[in-house]
């Protein structure tokens, strides 16, 4: 009789954790959206308000000039290409949440968004690159654009990854970016080498640059060129977000 109580008692004791565990706590979420530009093209479906995890969203993008200004691809967070499609559907969660851009296909002139579409390296033939960046009029922490291996000194990116000529600017109304790149090679011995080289000129987004700098040409193209005491050259080339990237 004894038993049969204490197992009473203890389940008794046992339920309201299991009803806890069973039933978990809600997280809610926003996703927003935007237009990278009201005159080309119009962005819907996004919201202030938080959303249960697991509810679904579709984002959907109408374009007001769709010959010369098409939908291009959304990007999240000003940093990375999510969908190429016009009509978006996600769910919220703490992977998705956050700000949806609905880039539109801009005048050459402009530079808002841009990707590496190569990086080449002589010195070296194998290994892997990590490209890191960051907006000198803003902060001095870089951020992790690019984490790639290379063969024969060359490597290929996916295009997904995005510098966003936008936020904090410098007193001329410029936004400056410097980047800086390690450089991991194979050792004999089983381990690796690193090597970093910070790029000498400054990456500016207007169309006239000081010395030392460089900026994008009339076409959307910008190289930048940097190398290390250990005779290691690089070479990255950035181009322009447009359709034609992805053609």
């Amino acid at each position: 009789m004894k038993n049969k109580l204490k197992l009473v008692l203890s389940l008794l004791l046992l339920m309201p954790i299991m009803l806890l565990a069973s039933c978990g706590i809600t997280q809610y979420y926003t996703i927003t959206c935007l237009s990278s530009d009201e005159t080309l093209g119009r962005a819907s479906g996004g919201s202030d308000v938080a959303k249960a995890e697991g509810s679904t969203i579709s984002l959907s993008v109408t374009e007001l000039s769709p010959q010369s200004h098409p939908f291009v691809c959304w990007i999240k967070d000003n940093s990375k290409i999510v969908s190429f499609e016009k009509n978006y559907s996600t769910t919220y969660s703490a992977q998705s949440q956050g700000n949806y851009t609905a880039f539109f296909q801009e005048n050459a002139s402009g530079v808002a968004y841009a990707t590496i579409t190569e990086i080449a390296i002589e010195g070296v033939n194998n290994g892997s690159v990590q490209v890191q960046y960051a907006n000198t009029n803003s902060s001095s922490n870089y951020r992790t654009l690019e984490n790639l291996s290379f063969s024969d000194g060359v490597c290929q990116t996916d295009k997904t990854n995005l510098i966003y000529f936008g936020g904090a600017s410098g007193s001329d109304g410029r936004n400056e970016f410097v980047f800086r790149v390690v450089v991991s090679v194979p050792t004999s011995s089983g381990g690796t080498t690193n090597y970093t080289i910070t790029i000498d000129s400054t990456l500016v987004n207007t169309s006239t640059a000081d010395q030392g700098q460089t900026n994008f040409d009339s076409q959307g193209q910008c190289t930048l060129t940097g190398t290390n005491g250990d005779n290691i050259n690089l070479t990255i080339t950035l181009s322009k977000l447009s359709a034609a990237l992805f053609e």
